[in-house]
């Protein structure tokens, strides 16, 4: 089981420009101690990464314990990571090749009657 849910974040580039994304997060991933070494982590989040049609490096990593940043840099390479304000981790090529955000469109201004000048208004 893993825990990812889309919302809407501004992440910061390494020049310092934010970015509004949709990522997966990756909120918790956890195999017990007895069953540690044997692949299934590996397995279960090659698994994730297909189901959600994700590259690893796509992923933002909320509070990622040295233990997981040791296990995605040795599976997935991914050890140059960014340090976000909001606790999250992203790596290095989380931006390449995105798309530009949507633009939402803004609310056109309600018709109003021309300005007249105070001259012709009436008192």
């Amino acid at each position: 089981f893993w825990g990812g849910i889309w919302i809407f974040w501004g992440f910061q580039e390494r020049d310092g420009s934010h970015v509004e994304v949709e990522p997966l997060c990756v909120l918790d991933f956890y195999i017990h101690e007895s069953q540690q070494r044997r692949g299934l982590g590996r397995e279960l989040f090659r698994e994730m990464l297909q189901r959600e049609r994700v590259q690893p490096h796509k992923l933002a990593v909320d509070r990622p314990s040295e233990k997981l940043l040791g296990f995605l840099r040795k599976h997935f390479g991914l050890c140059d990571l960014i340090p976000q304000v909001n606790n999250f981790v992203i790596f290095e090529g989380f931006f390449s090749t995105r798309t530009a955000p949507a633009r939402r469109p803004f609310p056109r201004p309600r018709p109003e009657e021309p300005i007249k000048p105070y001259s012709l208004s009436e008192r």
